[in-house]
């Protein structure tokens, strides 16, 4: 009896305590809080594709950090922007992720509004977006065969290949993110991935409380990788381990302590010379004279190669990109409407690299992927030249580059990228009419 009622009276306190933290958090209202949670009530849980944006929802989200703000407003359908689809009206559809969602803008300025009117085969297309955040290429063909079948007179969709789908760069791969694919395949082989998903998407929807704890868990899981990934290096660079992070964040160690490793180790950790400016120096920047340096020199942390690698030394597309790729073309075919797929550069070394000359291994993806789609028969729309012009100046006389273009450490496409994102495409779309 005694335990029955020590266990009622923790089970009370315990809840009393769950209460108090989600109104505290209600009141507190923490910026960096209340951005996830406006981000997490825009969406809904979709039982084939797990996430979809939540039919009628509007919200104002600003960024914790101040990177963005803009309105966010869904249809009746789940697309973002407010405008309802036309009944009869020819339709261009954007399909990807949050790039195309337009993390970073409010409505009015993603780029796949900024399409909206564009005139194709000599008929004006109604624009709308399909994007929803973090999809891969399974998401995606599920996005695109519901929507679809509850749309009329469907006549392109213009398919953007993330890099995120199947290849990761190398510094998030260190930290234990997964491409969106391998998540999905990994994903299709638990049965109850779905019930559950379910399960903690609502819970945290609901609550503050839980999504405050579920935020704070995946934080520590990414800090913990960066903390190992650090120490590893740290114990390399020391001469003490030859150390290198495995698979699954495991990190083997053997002893090599090599003398002349440790010294240098040392001298570079605890002896690093003054640099003294060079104040003799009469050369004054290209930029300062003539205005804007474009193309722009390759920052020195982006090491660019001279050429790009063949395609027979990439490694072919996983077994689920190729699944749900053939399965896009097959529902292409199936409902009458051209497939476009579109590489857009959202990796700024890239950019840099290809406007001197050269070539970055982050645009492996792409070649890659347009592999895939070009032996098909489906031509992929590339735009590596049209990045020239995020080097120049704007209509009042302001220096712009290619970062402006993009959110610092997000990888958005800011107003600006937006701009360039939908310009670059009317002009592609119409030099070629669609005569893909």
């Amino acid at each position: 009896m005694d335990f029955a009622k020590k266990s009622f009276f923790g089970l009370v306190f315990l809840i009393l305590i769950f209460l108090g933290t989600e109104a505290g958090l209600v009141l507190l209202r923490s910026p960096s809080l209340q951005y996830y949670r406006d981000l997490k009530l825009i969406h809904s849980f979709h039982p084939d594709y797990y996430v979809a944006l939540a039919p009628g929802e509007s919200k104002y989200v600003s960024h914790f950090a101040g990177k963005w703000e803009g309105q966010f407003t869904i249809n009746s359908l789940g697309l973002r922007g407010k405008e309802e689809p036309i009944p009869g009206k020819p339709k261009l559809l954007c399909l990807g992720d949050s790039l195309v969602m337009g993390f970073g803008v409010g409505d009015s300025d993603t780029f796949c509004q900024l399409l909206d009117g564009i005139q194709l085969k000599g008929e004006a297309r109604q624009a709308l977006n399909l994007g929803v955040d973090a999809y891969g290429s399974r998401g995606s063909y599920y996005r695109l065969k519901d929507i679809s079948s509850k749309l009329d007179n469907v006549k392109e969709v213009l398919f953007f290949i993330s890099p995120n789908d199947f290849d990761m760069p190398e510094v998030l791969a260190k930290k234990g993110i997964l491409p969106d694919d391998q998540t999905d395949a990994i994903r299709e082989k638990d049965p109850n991935y779905a019930r559950n998903f379910k399960l903690q998407f609502i819970l945290t929807r609901i609550s503050y409380t839980l999504q405050a704890l579920k935020l704070a868990y995946e934080q520590i899981q990414v800090t913990f990788a960066v903390t190992k990934l650090s120490v590893c290096k740290e114990l390399d660079s020391a001469g003490f381990y030859r150390c290198r992070l495995l698979d699954g964040d495991e990190i083997s160690t053997q002893p090599k302590l090599a003398s002349g490793n440790l010294v240098s180790y040392f001298e570079s950790s605890f002896f690093r010379p003054i640099k003294k400016p060079n104040c003799d120096s009469d050369i004054t920047p290209t930029s300062a004279v003539f205005g804007a340096m474009c193309p722009e020199p390759v920052p020195s942390h982006v090491t660019c190669m001279d050429s790009a690698p063949s395609l027979e030394t990439l490694p072919v597309l996983p077994e689920l990109t190729q699944e749900y790729y053939q399965k896009m073309i097959d529902l292409a075919k199936e409902r009458g409407f051209k497939l476009v797929p579109v590489i857009l550069p959202i990796q700024i070394e890239e950019i840099y690299c290809y406007n001197n000359g050269k070539y970055h291994p982050l645009e492996n993806y792409a070649t890659r992927a347009s592999a895939f789609f070009e032996k098909r028969g489906v031509k992929v729309l590339r735009f590596k030249k049209e990045t020239g012009s995020m080097c120049g100046f704007d209509q009042n006389g302001k220096k712009f580059g290619i970062l402006d273009h993009y959110i610092p450490e997000d990888g958005h496409f800011t107003k600006r990228g937006n701009i360039w994102a939908a310009e670059s495409l009317k002009a592609k779309l119409k030099e070629t009419d669609l005569a893909l």
